[in-house]
């Protein structure tokens, strides 16, 4: 079983990634693709994609595009995110987070995402940017 195997389920399963019906579409070789939609649960009272969402399911796919590439005994923990909203998304559209992993050292992991609105005629338009920085750590 693969190390990103091992923690998939438990991942999406959390209450949280749950709520916002986030699903993973790709995970491997240091790239993640993850999807959800903007609907009353993501969405702020102005009807757009909730920036906090936002942030969080940015680092999540950062999580997924390192973790393929740990072994069993190691973790990847969040030191450090930066994110930039450039638009909004709006109920109704789908948001797809592409991460990729820039740098993996053996103590260090340097990721970075693009998220994109896709609207119901699958056009895409890029509504933020961001950059995290994980911790590689022993499993406990």
């Amino acid at each position: 079983m693969s190390r990103l195997e091992e923690v998939r389920d438990s991942v999406l399963a959390h209450p949280l990634h749950s709520a916002c019906e986030l699903e993973l579409l790709s995970a491997g070789e240091g790239r993640s693709e993850v999807r959800f939609a903007v609907n009353d649960f993501t969405a702020n009272p102005m009807g757009a994609l909730h920036g906090g969402i936002l942030y969080a399911l940015m680092d999540v796919a950062c999580f997924f595009a390192v973790v393929p590439s740990l072994s069993a005994d190691q973790q990847p923990v969040t030191v450090e995110t930066h994110n930039s909203v450039l638009r909004a998304a709006l109920k109704g559209e789908s948001v797809v987070i592409r991460a990729r992993l820039d740098r993996l050292g053996r103590s260090l992991a340097a990721m970075r995402a693009e998220a994109l609105a896709v609207n119901a005629s699958g056009e895409e338009r890029l509504i933020a940017t961001g950059s995290v920085t994980k911790a590689i750590t022993a499993v406990r």
